[in-house]
């Protein structure tokens, strides 16, 4: 499937300020009216159907009543959502991805985007399990990899109908966001389809691994395993979106980030963390480059969407990951 063109992406998005100039805008430069601690994010999560939870994390309703957003996603878990009200736009550096009333897809991204809410936003969605990628696209997660796109290129045009039915039944008051989401879940629910049972095994086994220490060794995922490195090493990109090495990295990070913007961390938590990186400097290095933040900015954060996305709890419910300072009590 082609990719959409680069440059008529970013004309559409021309009425924008540039998203290349938020990163600056992120760092101080902001507008001089825009006030970021007046910016408050509502969001409510739900749990998924029981027969669903393998292959949904969680569901959710995302709303901003602000007329301009600069915010980050860390694009942890690959999503699909219907934008309900609004405009904005995604900047991944080498394009611009423009959103509005619509159904949408992203998979996985390398580092934490930039993007930009232009008016009064409401999304609901769900984010998937690899599980749930997988066998409800049919498509490896690598091949989306840094794109938000129209949710028709993976699902066909089912999806455009359905997305509309569920906007004009919002906008008529006939349906909650709440009810939206788990209108989506039903939605994609009645299309998972199933995926070989090695590459279920395989995916736990990845899940295992990522969660048996902020740093697990490369070795113990092959270990035990009937797949050669190279025939393992595609698996995980098709599923995962990245090959072993880049995948532990971001988890590694997103997971300290997460747990450093916990005000309740223990000292010996995050000696456990810093232990995970080589020294001081490479931990804020990689925190910042998927997180946008350095830790010792992430007070105070937790209304803003990368705090909130970056959360990789859920995933619990898929694989054995080991309790690390405040998951400890989660």
């Amino acid at each position: 499937m082609s990719r959409p063109n680069s440059s008529a992406n970013k004309r559409k998005c021309q009425t924008h300020t540039s998203l290349r100039e938020f990163d600056s805008l992120a760092l101080g430069a902001r507008p001089r009216d825009y006030r970021p601690d007046q910016i408050k994010m509502q969001i409510e999560y739900f749990d998924p159907p029981a027969a669903l939870a393998r292959n949904i994390l969680t569901l959710y309703d995302l709303r901003w009543e602000h007329n301009l957003v600069y915010d980050r996603h860390p694009g942890q878990a690959p999503h699909l959502f219907i934008v309900l009200r609004g405009k904005g736009c995604f900047d991944f550096n080498t394009h611009v991805d423009p959103v509005e009333p619509g159904a949408y897809m992203f998979s996985t991204f390398e580092t934490s985007i930039p993007f930009r809410v232009d008016s009064a936003w409401q999304c609901v969605g769900i984010s998937l399990s690899p599980y749930g990628w997988g066998s409800l696209t049919g498509e490896s997660l690598a091949k989306f990899k840094n794109r938000v796109f129209p949710a028709q290129e993976a699902l066909g045009d089912d999806i455009t109908v359905f997305a509309q039915e569920v906007i004009e039944r919002c906008d008529a008051g006939e349906l909650s966001g709440k009810g939206a989401s788990f209108e989506v879940a039903k939605w994609a629910g009645k299309r998972f389809g199933t995926l070989p049972s090695p590459h279920e095994e395989l995916i736990e086994h990845v899940l295992a691994w990522l969660g048996s220490s902020l740093s697990p060794p490369l070795e113990e995922l092959y270990e035990g395993q009937d797949y050669s490195r190279r025939q393992m090493e595609r698996l995980v990109q098709y599923y995962f979106g990245f090959a072993p090495l880049g995948l532990a990295r971001k988890f590694r990070a997103l997971r300290a980030y997460n747990l450093l913007s916990q005000p309740d961390l223990t000292d010996e938590a995050e000696a456990e963390i810093a232990g995970g990186f080589a020294d001081q400097p490479h931990m804020i290095r990689e925190i910042r480059r998927f997180s946008g933040r350095t830790p010792t900015r992430l007070k105070g954060s937790m209304d803003r969407m990368l705090t909130q996305a970056s959360g990789i709890r859920n995933l619990e419910r898929l694989g054995a990951y080991r309790a690390i300072g405040r998951d400890k009590q989660a």
